[in-house]
């Protein structure tokens, strides 16, 4: 999660954070015995222990040599964690920092199979990351007395290095990210939809994502195959006191599910969806 800006807010306010979430063993790897490596502590640490089956079982040379990694993040979540925590925790900082005039970024990057899309999007009874951002977005543009906000919101894919508009999927066009004084980077040609509400920007991201390109792998059954950017841009003007009418804000927000990102052989990919997993555009 990152927000940024022309100067920095404070110290700790302007830089990125990397976060780890880790996954419970699915059904099928339970089933077949398949045993945790991973264990988190203190909030922000991540302990692998190494299975030592690289080679089709235990290497007796490497007996002697210590296997077991340490790595440290800004925060680390283990399989009891929910969405609703990793959002609070590296999320909700670049919300507040796009309702202050920021531009703000968070995406989920891991192999297919790791819970990127679930952590991002989530499921009705547990919302990810995109829909609670959303909310808290519109929550604290309401509670603002001295703004007037406007909200648009574009999504689009990228799926081997082209750019596909997900509202506007009857278009074939491959459309370019462009950077201007007055928009900023953008995506040109891309349609931008004036929204309302959290509810408005759901309803496009629920009906763009029907046209996300997914396939079955070796991974996951459903498996996103391509970048989504979801980007909700946020214009404020100043109601009231001097320079009132005058004073304005423009900040973009970006929500990112990124393809996953693996060797080939692990998902079986062939043909037209291989450079789909492993550049899918950037």
């Amino acid at each position: 999660a990152i927000d940024e800006a022309s100067s920095p807010r404070g110290p700790d306010d302007h830089r990125l954070m990397v976060g780890v979430r880790v996954r419970p063993l699915s059904a099928a790897e339970s089933a077949r015995g398949a045993v945790d490596c991973l264990s988190v502590t203190e909030g922000n640490k991540v302990f692998a222990r190494d299975p030592d089956e690289k080679m089709g079982g235990r290497d007796y040379l490497r007996l002697q040599q210590f296997n077991d990694h340490a790595y440290q993040f800004d925060a680390a979540f283990g399989p009891e964690s929910g969405s609703s925590e990793v959002y609070a925790r590296l999320v909700r900082r670049v919300v507040t920092a796009v309702i202050d005039g920021y531009n703000g970024a968070c995406f989920a990057y891991g192999a297919t199979g790791s819970g990127k899309t679930h952590t991002m999007l989530g499921q009705p009874q547990e919302p990810g990351v995109m829909p609670e951002a959303v909310e808290e977005l519109m929550a604290a543009a309401l509670r603002d007395d001295d703004f007037d906000y406007k909200f648009g919101v574009s999504y689009v894919e990228i799926y081997n290095e082209k750019v596909k508009d997900l509202l506007n999927p009857d278009s074939q066009a491959d459309l370019e990210v462009r950077e201007d004084a007055k928009h900023g980077t953008h995506i040109q040609g891309a349609v931008e939809l004036a929204v309302g509400s959290a509810a408005e920007i759901m309803e496009h991201m629920q009906r763009g994502s029907v046209y996300r390109t997914t396939e079955a792998t070796n991974c996951n059954e459903v498996s996103s195959r391509s970048h989504a950017v979801l980007q909700v841009t946020v214009k404020a003007v100043q109601r009231y006191g001097e320079g009132g009418g005058s004073k304005r804000r423009l900040a973009k927000l970006s929500l990112i599910d990124l393809a996953g990102s693996e060797r080939a052989y692990k998902t079986d990919n062939r043909g037209q969806r291989l450079p789909g997993g492993g550049g899918g555009g950037g």
